[in-house]
């Protein structure tokens, strides 16, 4: 498969297919963090709300009807249901938010890094962002400006200065939110340490990607976990442990399968 490489940092994101569209993949200019975060709190309030097993509607009348949010007008209701949709899609019909779902009901704690790697594949303008993030050291200042630059870099002259602006301050606090910065006003870079059940994830999401064999422990999904390809691999192993995927790995022979997930399995590019 053809990928599309992300300014200077390794980590890649798939080309366009009709099958990865069809999963919940977006490879569209536009996106949510023009004038939103990934918002974290919101999507968690929701999954408390509406029971697994809903479909969209459930989800509409639970944002819009039921005010779970808490927002005060009918208009903010409808906005944080449209940021939502366009983020997670919302609707369990969709195999992208099935997948989290089923894996956030095995473990809840994992939502900042389930959430995440949605957002990150649904959302071109938080992927813009990326190499600012990832290229940094642990520890090291990540400026409000390298985040800018990256974004400006992805779309040049795409979007007005007040736009960049807003994306680049929305950016930041979804980094912040998923882990991988730290701070307020000064965003430090931090390094993950994902769960098994986030790794599960990242490991299915970069296999239907057509990351197979050894590739699938560096797949975009592993990097953005601030997972090596060797501790991906030894976290393939813990979730094999853990019943959560099925895994042979003999040095480049790898055999990789998710009966638990095979729901929202499709067919490879």
């Amino acid at each position: 498969m053809i990928r599309t490489e992300l300014g200077s940092s390794s980590i890649a994101f798939p080309a366009t297919t009709p099958v990865l569209e069809d999963f919940g993949l977006k490879f569209s200019c536009g996106g949510a963090h023009i004038s939103r975060t990934m918002m974290l709190a919101e999507l968690d309030a929701v999954l408390a709300a509406v029971p697994c097993g809903s479909d969209a509607a459930d989800y509409r009348q639970a944002i819009v009807q039921r005010n779970v949010l808490g927002k005060t007008t009918d208009s903010t209701r409808q906005k944080s249901l449209r940021h939502l949709r366009e983020l997670y899609a919302l609707g369990e019909g969709a195999p992208i938010f099935g997948l989290l779902r089923k894996l956030h009901a095995i473990d809840a704690a994992s939502l900042p890094s389930l959430a995440f790697q949605v957002a990150w594949a649904r959302d071109p303008l938080l992927r813009a962002t990326t190499p600012a993030v990832l290229d940094a050291s642990e520890g090291e200042q990540v400026e409000t400006a390298s985040l800018a630059q990256a974004f400006e870099a992805a779309f040049p002259n795409h979007y007005s200065p007040a736009s960049l602006s807003t994306a680049t301050r929305n950016a930041a606090s979804s980094w912040t939110q998923s882990g991988h910065l730290s701070g307020h006003a000064n965003k430090t870079r931090q390094l993950l340490k994902p769960t098994v059940v986030a790794v599960t994830m990242g490991l299915f999401l970069g296999n239907i990607s057509g990351y197979h064999g050894a590739a699938v422990f560096s797949n975009p999904w592993c990097v953005l976990l601030d997972l090596t390809a060797d501790r991906a691999r030894a976290m393939g192993q813990e979730a094999h442990r853990a019943g959560l995927l099925d895994l042979r790995a003999v040095g480049e022979v790898v055999e990789l399968s998710f009966p638990l997930l095979a729901a929202f399995q499709i067919e490879p590019s």
